[in-house]
């Protein structure tokens, strides 16, 4: 491993930095109608940066033909959960939302 390593050195290669997920870094799904989609979007990311959060990441999946999931992470420092977790009930109490669950942190697994 050490002499592939050496040649990816030389190569020119930089090896992919890994960095593992923060336990102040939380992650939400939310689902919706594909068409209230941007709408929810803008609303996360008010209500977030208005609570004194900060959305570090925002993705949306396409779950069904009529149905849209966005995969957002919020940085939150410990002391400020409890906002967090009121922001998670307005968003889950918003017409427009399906649903709103919390998701697993992710591991990462490295491959040597």
């Amino acid at each position: 491993m050490k002499i592939f390593n050496r040649f990816l050195r030389r190569a020119g290669v930089q090896q992919p930095v890994i960095r593992p997920a923060s336990a102040s870094e939380s992650r939400l799904s939310v689902l919706c109608m594909r068409q209230d989609m941007a709408s929810v979007r803008k609303r996360i990311y008010t209500d977030f940066q208005a609570a004194g959060l900060r959305v570090s990441n925002l993705s949306v999946e396409h779950a069904s033909h009529e149905n849209a999931k966005a995969c957002v992470t919020i940085s939150c420092p410990p002391e400020m959960r409890p906002e967090l977790m009121t922001q998670a009930r307005r968003l889950r109490d918003h017409p427009s939302i399906l649903n709103v669950q919390w998701e697993p942190r992710q591991r990462s697994n490295a491959l040597n």
